[in-house]
């Protein structure tokens, strides 16, 4: 297929170009009413190009078949038997992967470090989540991935499992050994689903991990959004092979997807994929030098240490895009490094925790953002080292390995079931009826079902006194945490 053709961009400029007078949605009509104050914030232009697939960006029937030809050359750019555009981000990509896996009252299971996104679909559909533990890298306080032994361990305890998600690359850019996961996988009769929502690039790039769907993934999410150019929520799912029933797969596309799903976001997943298809080598290769570039430059800065290859577990490969930094010598939180760049430069980070903070680079992230980045953390240093009551010192806190994932009860039964707010400090022992997912990189410490113990307590009260963001607590101080009942 031509990968230089963009079939949704192309539709996209042709309706512009001559634009269909509309009795239909979206009301506005490209453009003709806009609401206040958005022409002179967004322009006309976001609005002109805001129509629906059918009666808009294609005929009535969807006749020219633009987004199913741009489904057919995203499957071959990324050496897939099957894509499908998403619009409702990643979280929606998981949720339909799940659907074309497992049936409610399914065992899927899931390693420990995936996203909220497959715990709550687990959670809405009554499938037992059974989790895979991942290594967990005491130094650096931080979770890789998944041992192929781990999972085998788990496989043979839950003989039923239809399937495995493990997230590759994690939120720091260390990705697990797929092949061989795909091979414990395999010889058990079950996909493996990799949630590769920071890895869409890889296909693009030798100097990149490897794509998993090279290493014998059947499933693979992509957040095309988040490095890669397209707008946000735009998310691609790929399939390859036959332990995934792709009818069912397209099935539970349609399930999830909207009916008027957004043109601009689907026409920049096209406009990506040609990108990345035709230029993906040279565009970042270009980042991976100012990757390792910025490494060498804050790693110089003492006392703060930059995660490398050195120290990988074995059998991963690291996406040095990633950049975590661990500040946990200057005594401070990572929160409040986090707050102090944005407030007296204007940077944000990818990521902050109560040690690390992270660096996403990214196809639009310049060397003067770098710059700007490695000057700002020296003014840090340098304030820090002549007034260190600048920001408030933190405690050590507990680490993310002292954390158990024990179910005491069905997710949905705690979710659904009579249920008490107490304080976080009294929580231990009880079962936990919501979920607490610090964010980013939005992994849930506490899932509905779930025994919280007295390390969890001591996990989350300190990461909340650091300065940790939960999101979306039922109590949005973070005081008090819901619990079953009783």
């Amino acid at each position: 297929m031509d990968q230089k053709i963009a079939p949704l961009a192309d539709a996209l400029t042709a309706i512009e170009k001559r634009p269909v007078i509309g009795f239909g949605a979206p009301g506005h009509n490209q453009g003709a009413v806009i609401p206040g104050g958005m022409k002179a914030l967004l322009g006309k232009r976001v609005f002109e190009a805001d129509v629906l697939t059918p009666k808009g960006l294609d005929d009535r029937t969807e006749g020219k078949l633009a987004l199913q030809r741009a489904h057919e050359i995203a499957a071959e750019a990324w050496n897939a038997d099957f894509c499908r555009f998403v619009t409702g981000g990643s979280t929606q990509s998981l949720h339909t992967a799940m659907a074309a896996v497992a049936r409610p009252g399914d065992t899927i299971l899931i390693a420990a470090s995936a996203h909220k996104a497959e715990r709550t679909y687990a959670l809405a559909t009554g499938l037992d989540a059974v989790i895979v533990p991942v290594q967990i890298d005491e130094g650096w306080d931080i979770e890789h991935g998944v041992e192929p032994r781990a999972l085998s361990a788990v496989l043979a305890a839950h003989p039923t499992a239809k399937a495995f998600i493990v997230v590759s690359p994690t939120y720091y850019g260390v990705t697990s050994d797929i092949a061989a996961l795909a091979t414990v996988c395999h010889d058990h009769g079950i996909p493996l689903i990799v949630d590769a929502a920071w890895g869409g690039a890889f296909a693009f790039c030798e100097g990149l991990p490897d794509d998993p769907l090279t290493k014998g993934a059947d499933l693979a999410v992509y957040s095309a959004h988040k490095t890669m150019g397209a707008l946000a929520q735009g998310s691609v799912i790929v399939a390859k092979g036959e332990l995934i029933d792709r009818q069912r797969l397209w099935m539970a596309y349609e399930l999830f997807e909207t009916t008027s799903p957004s043109v601009p976001i689907l026409a920049t997943l096209d406009a990506t994929r040609r990108d990345h298809a035709l230029n993906g080598e040279q565009m970042w290769t270009s980042v991976i030098a100012r990757a390792n570039m910025v490494r060498r430059k804050i790693a110089g800065i003492a006392p703060l240490r930059v995660f490398g290859h050195d120290h990988l577990p074995p059998a991963a490969d690291l996406d040095v895009t990633k950049v975590l930094i661990d500040v946990s010598a200057l005594g401070v939180s990572g929160y409040a490094i986090d707050d102090w760049l944005y407030k007296y430069h204007r940077i944000s980070m990818g990521l902050s925790d109560a040690r690390h903070i992270l660096a996403v680079l990214s196809l639009g992230t310049t060397k003067s953002d770098l710059r700007k980045l490695v000057h700002g953390l020296q003014d840090l240093v340098k304030q820090l080292a002549s007034d260190p009551s600048i920001l408030p010192t933190i405690a050590p806190t507990p680490g993310v390995g002292t954390l158990s994932v024990d179910m005491a009860m069905p997710g949905h039964a705690a979710f659904y079931g009579p249920a008490e707010m107490i304080a976080y400090e009294g929580a231990a022992g009880r079962i936990a009826a919501e979920m607490i997912a610090p964010a980013p990189p939005g992994v849930p410490r506490l899932v509905p079902g779930q025994r919280i113990t007295a390390a969890h307590v001591a996990w989350l009260v300190a990461n909340r006194d650091a300065g940790a963001f939960v999101m979306d607590p039922v109590d949005p101080t973070e005081s008090t945490i819901r619990v079953v009942q009783g």
